[in-house]
């Protein structure tokens, strides 16, 4: 329950190197708050209108968590505008693991709103390391955080813990990333992953679940490297 901002730092080291664009999701920063539960087409049509409005081609993609998920749907339904892709701390199979971890989120939130959804999500969210060094940074994304709309929500939450993605049929290819530490969505659900996918490479890094935002770094020694290899 974040916005675009959670890209500051990593987004940094893309300047002078591509052109990007970032969007909040419904629901979060600036966008409109889902007023029903919010499925994966639901997000995918948001992400379609905005690259036809912006006109955008041959697209890489790097998602975490949810927003990977959007953006691997968008890529199996568009093959020919996604150049690549690298999909963060997420899962294609909202396994019955999965749907009760997000469903303690939503029981958080019925019985004590966002505060107690938070601090239930802390040790999910963020790796050891960074909880234990960072808890400034965990404290100002719950003070951020507070403005977010609770019935909206529920229904990102109730969304997410929906739809499976058909990995096997994503042309392009797929850098898979899972944080040493992600509790939430493990490196072995990568790895499945990664062995269902055509075209798809596995490593793990740094971090939590948020790895990306924990390690902005893993852009400049992960990510980008494997974006020349891959497409250049």
């Amino acid at each position: 329950m974040s916005d675009l901002t959670s890209y500051d730092f990593p987004c940094f080291y893309l300047k002078d190197k591509f052109q990007f664009l970032r969007y909040d999701c419904a629901g979060h920063g600036k966008s409109p708050a889902p007023s029903h539960i919010y499925h994966l087409d639901d997000h995918v049509l948001d992400l379609e209108l905005i690259i036809e409005k912006h006109k955008l081609e041959k697209i890489v993609f790097i998602g975490m968590s949810n927003g990977a998920r959007i953006a691997m749907e968008f890529a199996r339904r568009h093959p020919e505008n996604v150049k690549a892709m690298v999909a963060i701390g997420t899962y294609d199979i909202p396994t019955p693991i999965v749907k009760a971890k997000v469903g303690s989120w939503i029981a958080a939130t019925k019985l004590g709103g966002y505060t107690a959804r938070f601090d239930i999500t802390i040790p999910w969210i963020w790796g050891e390391t960074f909880f234990n060094e960072k808890s400034e940074h965990i404290l100002a994304y719950r003070k951020k955080g507070s403005t977010f709309n609770e019935s909206s929500a529920e229904f990102l939450m109730e969304g997410a813990r929906q739809t499976s993605i058909d990995i096997s049929e994503i042309q392009c290819p797929i850098l898979f990333l899972a944080g040493e530490e992600d509790v939430l969505t493990p490196a072995y659900v990568h790895v499945e992953m990664d062995k269902k996918a055509l075209n798809s490479t596995f490593k793990l890094v740094e971090g939590g679940h948020a790895c990306l935002i924990e390690k902005p770094a893993i852009m400049e020694n992960v990510i980008l490297p494997w974006l020349n290899e891959t497409i250049f």
